[in-house]
């Protein structure tokens, strides 16, 4: 994909300026299962990640599973890879499908299905993490259990007021199973060894579906969703065969029995001929997520996740929802005084995000011609006067330019990034803006440089209110020396390497 140059990146980054959807655009991103975490201001999308490449791996190819959050829905943090597909010993190559993460208790179980080497079925598995962004482990070294059939996929998973946790999934089939108080075991008391297949039946889901023909007006097909809103149980899925729509059944006991109320997206031209549907409400407000084709380079085998805002009539049933590329609006601004990470992203084209929550995640794979965008950062009535990076270069040979609004806005500043010692050696640097963002505006971040590698690496950004203020290096200190700020007069416990002030002088450490 990489590179068709700085115009394309630019065009691609002005078009974004009025289009959320889709919400990441650095990669594919498919299935999402938003979600929202007591005690925690984010809101959370758990997905899969579409690696294909066309003559190489067709069909759908996941190695791993990533993890996006927000608070404000148009800026997406990427947490990296939550999970790789290898954290499954039991696990096959390129089979990475759907999931969905709860927490119960102080812990995140996020339920996946995989394949297993030399076996075309898919097994449910689970892992758990003390953090929502990961990074996940295996919980159980083996799958939940074994129906001896296909169609295992797309698991959801609901925790109902009293505590229970429903574990529903399915192709073709609809299962679903009690889920133990260590929520990786089923309960077996129930069903067939703990599995209770559900009925397709018309009145639950609009008609049935046999040798590919539909019986009826509609007919469930995959991807589950279980939630509840009020007294009332939600089952959304994707039905009536491919391409897919997605439909809903509703009951007063998350058991069953449901009754089919009708389509909340119709199928459209999305560049998708699947779908995957998950609901959350966020911030006194309703949320659809879903998966489309329309990222650059994307189709049916390399989708991308997008949001709509969603509302229900007074009897409680879901208002239908249209694919937008508009999508929802921003919930509240972004502060530029606040370290920021760099892959918080409004839309992005060519770079990469690696790493996880352990290691550390941060913006790679950079060359001249990428571009990034942040939306809605309000610099307030004062503005700012310089920029602060934590990057790490290995030749010195990028350039860092920054703009106010879109990719042909006002120069805020540019700054050619110096060679820091290596691309894992990190530094934190202080440019001075050649103007001053007032008011509320987007950010345009593009990159120029020479060679066919990485220009450099970046970790995170921050404004300042003041200028440097300092000229020249008076002398180079030690990591010994006590009481060291930023240059912008802010304590630092444990400085690392960089420029630094102590004792009202500009200091260096090596």
């Amino acid at each position: 994909m990489k590179k068709t140059g700085l115009l394309l990146s630019a065009l691609m980054l002005s078009f974004a300026a009025w289009a959320q959807n889709p919400i990441v655009s650095h990669c594919y991103t498919a299935d999402p299962a938003p979600m929202a975490f007591e005690g925690n201001d984010s809101l959370y999308v758990y997905c899969d990640e579409d690696m294909n490449v066309p003559g190489v791996n067709d069909f759908y190819y996941m190695e791993r599973w990533r993890v996006y959050s927000t608070v404000d829905m148009v800026n997406w943090t990427d947490h990296g890879i939550a999970m790789p597909r290898t954290a499954f010993t039991w696990a096959r190559e390129g089979t990475c499908w759907a999931s969905q993460c709860v927490k119960k208790d102080d812990t995140y179980y996020w339920f996946m299905c995989v394949s297993k080497p030399g076996d075309w079925r898919h097994y449910i598995g689970v892992g758990k993490s003390d953090k929502p962004s990961g990074p996940f482990k295996d919980a159980r070294k083996q799958p939940i259990f074994d129906t001896g059939e296909g169609g295992d996929i797309d698991p959801t998973v609901f925790i109902d007021d009293d505590g229970q946790a429903y574990l529903y999934w399915g192709n073709n089939k609809l299962r679903y199973a009690k889920l133990r108080s260590n929520m990786i075991l089923i309960d077996t008391r129930i069903g067939n060894n703990g599995i209770v297949e559900v009925p397709l039946t018309e009145k639950a889901f609009g008609g049935v579906k046999v040798d590919d023909k539909v019986t009826g007006k509609d007919c469930y097909e995959e991807g589950p969703w279980l939630d509840k809103r009020g007294d009332h149980y939600y089952l959304m899925y994707a039905a009536g065969g491919v391409p897919e729509h997605i439909s809903y059944s509703m009951s007063d006991s998350p058991e069953g029995p449901w009754t089919y109320k009708g389509q909340v997206m119709k199928q459209q031209n999305t560049g998708s001929f699947t779908n995957h549907s998950g609901m959350v409400h966020y911030k006194g407000k309703d949320y659809f997520f879903y998966h489309t084709g329309w990222a650059q380079g994307g189709g049916g085998f390399n989708r991308s996740m997008a949001v709509e805002e969603m509302t229900f009539t007074a009897t409680g049933t879901i208002k239908p929802i249209t694919a937008t590329k508009k999508g929802v609006k921003a919930l509240c601004t972004m502060s530029p005084y606040l370290q920021q990470q760099a892959e918080t992203l409004n839309a992005a084209w060519g770079i990469s995000v690696v790493g996880n929550e352990s290691k550390g995640v941060y913006v790679t794979d950079i060359h001249a011609g990428d571009s990034m965008r942040v939306a809605n950062i309000d610099f307030g009535t004062e503005g700012a006067k310089s920029i602060t990076l934590r990057v790490a270069a290995e030749k010195g040979n990028g350039i860092l330019v920054v703009r106010q609004d879109n990719a042909r806005g006002k120069v805020l500043a540019r700054v050619k990034i110096e060679a820091t010692g290596g691309n894992e050696v990190w530094e934190e640097r202080t440019f001075d803006l050649d103007h001053t963002p007032i008011g509320t505006h987007d950010l345009h971040f593009s990159f120029v440089g020479t060679g066919d590698e990485t220009l450099f690496n970046w970790d995170w950004w921050q404004f300042n209110e003041d200028a440097s203020a300092i000229d020249g290096l008076s002398y180079t200190a030690s990591k010994e020396d006590k009481t060291y700020y930023t240059l912008q007069g802010m304590p630092v416990a444990q400085p690392t390497k960089g420029f630094y002030l102590r004792k009202g002088k500009k200091v260096f450490i090596p």
